[in-house]
């Protein structure tokens, strides 16, 4: 029996981009704090709709307020100020508009406006993973039929076969950034490619 591991990649352009961002305000207190997070989202999401995106690709992804706390020497923990947290996923299917898009809504959330990551993907990535699976094959099958001729045998039947971890899609990343000031101007975005990495076990039985 020969017994090998096979990788198969496959990459394509993207088709759309994820962008996560959100509103994080601090305030004495959790009532005005929750406020402040949700003028903020409501300023973010009237630009969204002012640029073309729908409210269905603009799903709240997070949604927190916590308490800001200092402890001195004696005294114990004491409670400053509540910070509410509201997150947002923004699937921008245009992606020559990704660096104005960018632009306007920080703008739009102002000093309170969080950049948590942007990353460009495909959406249906079956056709990605077939191509991926079709390589790894070949790989496996090269690496088996070498094998053969070295020791001397021929592959017989396919006795074992399983697909391993499915490694993506994997998309280009855009730098996390936080408590940044940004102008309306475009923000400077590259798409890179998205790819698929699959592994094949295969175990030949030999003649």
């Amino acid at each position: 029996m020969i017994a090998v591991v096979g990788t198969g990649r496959a990459a394509a352009d993207p088709d759309l981009v994820r962008v996560r961002l959100g509103v994080s305000v601090l305030r004495p207190g959790a009532a005005a704090a929750v406020a402040g997070a949700d003028d903020g989202v409501r300023r973010v999401r009237a630009a969204l709709t002012a640029l073309g995106v729908p409210a269905r690709d603009a799903s709240t992804q997070g949604l927190s307020v916590t308490a800001e706390q200092v402890w001195t020497e004696g005294e114990g923990p004491r409670i400053t100020g509540f910070r509410a947290d509201h997150e947002l996923l923004v699937t921008v299917r245009d992606l020559g508009a990704v660096g104005q898009l960018l632009g306007e809504l920080l703008t739009a959330g102002g000093d309170d406006a969080r950049l948590h990551g942007v990353e460009f993907a495909v959406e249906d990535a079956d056709q990605l993973r077939a191509e991926a699976r079709e390589a790894a094959w070949w790989d496996a099958l090269a690496r088996a039929t070498q094998l053969a001729g070295l020791s001397g045998c021929r592959l017989g039947a396919v006795q074992q076969l399983a697909e391993g971890t499915v490694a993506g899609p994997v998309p280009m990343m855009f730098a996390k950034a936080e408590g940044i000031a940004v102008s309306a101007a475009a923000v400077d975005v590259q798409p890179g490619t998205v790819s698929v990495e699959v592994t094949l076990s295969v175990s030949w039985a030999t003649d």
